[in-house]
Parts: structure tokens; sequence; C-alpha cells
């Protein structure tokens, strides 16, 4: 492994344990999640997933040159981010939610 990959995850690994023991992981790891709670967990990742690819085309927009390599990886990860999106739309509607109201910011 790199050295930055070995420093990355010391330095986020409090914050990865406090992640993995929230009472809302167990609960999901036990079956105890209600259709409600998983609909809103869909929304925000929805929120968060519709952003991941313009975030990335601007992103390598602004690489110089000298980083082409990570421009490719960054074409690379948005070729398959495209659509996942609607992926949770669709998740959403399947569970009775309102994928437009989600779609829509409502």
């Amino acid at each position: 492994m790199t050295l930055f990959f070995e420093q990355l995850k010391k330095s986020t690994a409090a914050a990865q344990q406090a992640m993995l023991t929230a009472p809302v992981i167990a609960d999901v790891q036990q079956g105890n999640i209600s259709k409600d709670m998983y609909i809103a967990f869909l929304t925000q990742a929805y929120h968060h997933v519709k952003h991941t690819v313009p975030l990335l085309m601007a992103c390598g927009g602004r690489l110089s040159g000298e980083y082409e390599w990570v421009r490719d990886a960054i074409a690379e990860y948005i070729e398959e981010e495209k659509g996942h999106q609607e992926w949770i739309l669709n998740d959403i509607k399947a569970c009775g939610g309102d994928a437009e109201a989600v779609r829509n910011n409502k």
C-alpha cells in the first residue's frame, strides 16, 4: 500500500470507528430499519450522487496537462457513476416514496 493510503487510513480511523459503531449501522445490520427510514436514506443518497458527476467533470476540466493521468481516472469514474441517481429514484419509487418530489427537491 502507498504511504498516502496508510496515512489516510490512520487519520480517518477514529471517524471510521465512530461511523461503524453508530446505532443506525447496528440497526441496519440486524434488519431493524423501517421503509420510511430507508427512503430517507435514499433521499439523502440521491442528492449526494446527483452532484458527483458534475463535480468530477468540473474537477477534470480544471486540471493542467501534467495531471492528465488524473483526468483519465476521473473520466473512467464518471463513466461508472453516470445514471446512478436514477437507480436511487427507482428504489424510492419501488418503496412507495415520491421519486419526483425527491428529484425536484421537495
